[in-house]
């Protein structure tokens, strides 16, 4: 048992205080890019049908936009990345907005691909392990930030081997190992970005540099959601809704 004097039980409960609301300021941005990406995700066909009807030119418009979309989620996150750097508030919370939409516009296609059911299962794994991940990552209190570079740079390889794939090999199995690798590298990544998250709060970091806490909440909710679409598109090829993506 620890027992403070008088100053130094007010510093712990300032110093707490602090914490918790930096790390509660970081969680705030990404529950509600989540809640972005859900809205964009269900609405967005309905809003194409209201406006262009269910013809051929509405679908046409409809993966028009989802196109846009997805090179949306490249150029948002070069430039979210590059706001982070140069520490500028207010363009990084548009910017994590705006990747928040555009994943959105993004998930709504694999939506209709998967069918909501899918997409619900595939959801509860996700956030059932994020919470697992993001447990073993606050236990770890910043040590873990050091295996941040190691990760990412293993996430770019995988990137590149799956392009290649994709683009030259088109080989169902190595096509499943990587998927089920992401899987892994993205777990751990979780771990470590919430071990950054707490790290950054207990110095006061996420307190005092907003740009530094929606930008952790960018981090964050990438994680998520490209977690989701590994484990979406595993679901779908079980589900036998979809052939090798």
């Amino acid at each position: 048992m620890e027992f403070y004097s008088d100053d130094q039980a007010k510093y712990h409960e300032e110093h707490k205080s602090i914490v918790n609301k930096g790390v509660f300021t970081v969680y705030g941005y990404f529950g509600l890019g989540i809640l972005i990406t859900a809205i964009v995700s269900m609405g967005l066909p309905y809003l194409v049908a209201a406006l262009y009807g269910t013809g051929t030119d509405a679908i046409n418009i409809y993966y028009g936009i989802v196109i846009g979309c997805f090179i949306g989620l490249i150029i948002f996150s070069l430039i979210s990345n590059l706001t982070a750097i140069f520490q500028h508030s207010a363009g990084m919370i548009i910017c994590y907005l705006l990747y928040a939409m555009c994943f959105g516009g993004v998930m709504s296609a694999l939506a209709l691909i998967a069918g909501y059911e899918t997409l619900t299962y595939a959801f509860g794994v996700t956030s059932a392990m994020f919470l697992l991940m993001s447990v073993i990552g606050y236990i770890s209190k910043g040590r873990l930030n050091r295996w941040a570079y190691y990760i990412i740079a293993v996430v770019f390889a995988l990137t590149i081997a799956a392009l290649f794939n994709i683009l030259v090999f088109g080989n169902v199995w190595l096509y499943w190992v990587v998927s089920y690798l992401m899987i892994l590298v993205f777990m751990l990544l979780i771990i470590v970005d919430t071990s950054r998250i707490m790290d950054g709060g207990s110095q006061g970091v996420l307190e005092n540099n907003k740009t530094y806490a929606v930008y952790c909440a960018y981090r964050l909710y990438s994680d998520f959601m490209i977690l989701l679409y590994y484990i979406l598109r595993i679901a779908i090829m079980f589900s036998g809704r979809g052939g090798r993506r």
